[in-house]
């Protein structure tokens, strides 16, 4: 025998024992919370058409394990959860004005770079809430995913809030090129205020315009930040989500000391068309999840309803647990 053939492939691995029994303790404990909340379970095929995430997610499409069936069409072992919660309601559940609480767990599978380590294989738990808009219903997820967080014992969970639509507003009024937008929103997640005002002046930007995308990447604090925001911000689609963000503030008090509005987070801004958030905690070196509002993403499969929703690395949660 081989020693390949006793052994994993690179980016894989195996639960023994205590690893195993505390990831069924953990389940069952988050089981707890999302049948609190009346959120109902499903368990999405570990196998997909690729179409399901090219739809879906662009970028999670290129990273999934890609695989021909016998009548060479294209699949993928799971690379995501939310596109097949997409699918599934779109395809079995979908019906005018339902509503729909469901939460899953289970293994994801994504390529990674070998020189960058890491796993391929790892374990997400989430929920979705679809049919449902509003400032509340954002709420009742982000309480949710803060609730499952304290459960398992991660007291000092903490929530970083943004609004899609707020920048969106500004870069649609500069009508600039994918590269140049591609550009400007990295430099304000970086929080580079030298290249951002540089690449402002470069591309001659109007002085009011560029004042605002300044402001905006230093708003990160309090619910304060998001008056600092609203102060200068010109375009209508951004001020609506201003207002939104003041909403979701006004709902989330009981954990006002957990949550940081962070307006220079866009890396998913293409993704998300409205609320996103992603959870953090002190004693974790990485992303505890992350989720948003992607009201797109069931039009893609034929189905027009909101949603929003999260997932939480599980890898991250049980880190030192």
């Amino acid at each position: 025998m081989n020693g390949q053939s006793q052994g994993l492939p690179a980016g894989f691995r195996d639960l023994l024992f205590e690893e195993a029994e505390g990831r069924r303790r953990m389940e069952s404990t988050l089981a707890e919370v999302f049948r609190s909340g009346r959120y109902r379970e499903i368990v999405p095929s570990g196998i997909e058409f690729l179409d399901v995430y090219t739809r879906g997610n662009q970028v999670i499409s290129e990273r999934a394990f890609k695989f021909l069936d016998r009548d060479d069409r294209l699949l993928s072992l799971r690379a995501d959860f939310t596109p097949a919660v997409a699918r599934i309601v779109s395809s079995r559940l979908s019906g005018a004005g339902e509503t729909f609480r469901i939460w899953y767990s289970g293994d994801v599978f994504r390529r990674v770079e070998p020189r960058k380590g890491g796993y391929a294989e790892f374990w997400q738990v989430g929920a979705e809430l679809i049919g449902r808009n509003g400032p509340e219903h954002d709420c009742e997820v982000i309480n949710l995913a803060l609730e499952c967080l304290t459960a398992i014992g991660i007291q000092d969970a903490a929530v970083h809030i943004n609004h899609a639509g707020i920048f969106r507003g500004i870069l649609n009024s500069l009508h600039l090129t994918d590269a140049a937008r591609g550009r400007l929103k990295s430099e304000i997640d970086r929080k580079d205020a030298r290249a951002l005002a540089t690449h402002l002046d470069d591309l001659g930007v109007a002085g009011h315009i560029g004042e605002q995308v300044r402001v905006l990447s230093r708003c990160i604090g309090t619910p304060d930040v998001l008056m600092d925001a609203a102060a200068v911000l010109e375009d209508g689609e951004s001020q609506m989500a201003i207002t939104h963000l003041k909403d979701v503030a006004a709902g989330l008090e009981r954990w006002r000391d957990r949550i940081t509005f962070d307006l220079t987070e866009i890396d998913e801004l293409e993704y998300y068309t409205g609320v996103m958030f992603a959870f953090f905690s002190p004693t974790r070196r990485s992303t505890l999840g992350m989720g948003g509002r992607y009201d797109a993403l069931l039009r893609a499969f034929g189905s027009d309803l909101p949603a929003v929703g999260f997932s939480l690395s599980m890898d991250s949660v049980m880190e030192g647990i």
